[in-house]
């Protein structure tokens, strides 16, 4: 396929690029979520309006990273993997890899898209919405959260595989597409051709020609499942934590329980996590709290004065059922450690009897104000890392045991 430049000095052919030497995966990436009106969606589906990007490399937990997650301004969700198509393995590997995003944010609540979100965007609060609101959207607040939850909970996304090219086997796509039950999307090819041409002076010029294929398969597909999300029961009395490898956790007489009181006042007050739905810490004895995690685990936050001062983050994994969740995500231990790694938290596991995930930072005594604040924002870091790597993660264990 050619361009034909028309000028004055008469027309001149414009070469595409081959199929795979085109701009890596990452430009096109960056491409679209810069520019996502370049995506001839209404192509697709013309009740869709205006696109707006929510980010780009949205973790979608125990799956992957989803290359850029768009929506219109009434919520609709766009998903966009972005592929170079050098060979057929790679072509199946993205549509197998774009279905498993779908299945799993089919299972998410509008509190985990938006925990997500906060964590790719490094932004709090109802992010989605604020987006939508940017771009002109008219929804109300609850009639937004109400519109996403409902396509989460039936799966119903517009999926797009975005290329340099698309080659003839993939029209087989079509029946592998058919095979997938229990989802309500609608699923495009769209190909951005990539044309280079000089002109006089020597300078190079590109052009990207985007369009829907012939031969794009819109698949949908209806479910009918409950709308009603899940409860989340927390035990009102909690056992007493066994320590972390430094067993001191402080028993101080009344006026340092008082000091402790107003520290845990403080810091539920002033913590806030990127998931929405999870639920505050609160005091468990003193110098630690404890913050409840899915499958009846919690994260005991604490500070010492033994071995010099320390605070720390710890999540411990008893019995059989804790054991095997440990197992579970110590599969993911590369990703979990770099989560934590990427800002600036060092996690320890520790297996044994009873399995641990910690984290602990030095806090040499005194313990004034200033130094309190420090503990405060270290604590709250770690904990709302905790929260961002392990809730997601064990909700889906939880799901998985129950199917």
């Amino acid at each position: 396929m050619t361009l034909i430049m028309i000028e004055e000095e008469g027309a001149r052919v414009v070469p595409r690029v081959p199929q795979g030497e085109a701009r890596r995966e990452a430009v096109l990436r960056d491409l679209i979520a810069a520019h996502p009106a370049i995506l001839p969606v209404h192509d697709l589906d013309p009740s869709y309006g205006r696109l707006i990007t929510i980010t780009r490399e949205l973790s979608i937990p125990g799956v992957g990273f989803v290359d850029v997650l768009l929506m219109d301004e009434h919520g609709r969700l766009v998903v966009v993997e972005c592929k170079l198509w050098r060979n057929p393995q790679a072509r199946r590997e993205v549509v197998g890899q774009i279905l498993d995003y779908a299945r799993e944010l089919s299972r998410f609540g509008y509190e985990d898209l938006q925990r997500q979100v906060s964590i790719a965007t490094r932004r709090q609060g109802n992010v989605l919405f604020a987006l939508a609101r940017q771009a002109g959207g008219v929804l109300g607040e609850a009639e937004f959260v109400d519109r996403v939850t409902r396509d989460l909970a039936a799966g119903r996304f517009l999926l797009l595989v975005v290329g340099d090219g698309i080659a003839e086997g993939t029209r087989r796509i079509g029946e592998y597409l058919r095979d997938q039950p229990g989802l309500a999307f609608s699923f495009g090819l769209i190909e951005i051709a990539e044309y280079r041409d000089s002109d006089g002076q020597g300078q190079e010029h590109v052009i990207m020609q985007p369009r829907v294929l012939a031969q794009t398969a819109v698949i949908e597909r209806h479910v009918i499942r409950s709308e009603v999300s899940g409860l989340v029961i927390d035990m009102a009395e909690a056992a007493e934590p066994t320590r972390s490898r430094d067993p001191s956790v402080s028993r101080a007489p009344s006026d340092a329980s008082e000091r402790w009181n107003s520290f845990v006042a403080r810091f539920v007050t002033d913590t806030r996590f990127d998931d929405p739905g999870q639920p505050p810490p609160r005091r468990g004895g003193n110098g630690w709290m404890r913050l409840p995690l899915p499958e009846g685990l919690y994260v005991n936050l604490y500070r010492s004065s033994g071995s010099g001062g320390i605070i720390g983050a710890q999540v411990r994994f008893p019995g059989v059922e804790g054991a095997a969740l440990y197992e579970d995500l110590e599969a993911d231990r590369d990703a979990i450690t770099a989560e934590f790694a990427a800002n600036g938290l060092t996690l320890e596991w520790t297996g044994g009897e009873v399995p641990v995930l910690s984290a602990t930072s030095p806090a040499p005594a005194p313990w004034d104000d200033s130094a309190e604040e420090l503990q405060r924002t270290w604590l709250a870091q770690a904990a709302n890392q905790f929260v961002n790597s392990l809730r997601p993660r064990l909700q889906r264990l939880g799901r998985d045991l129950a199917a």
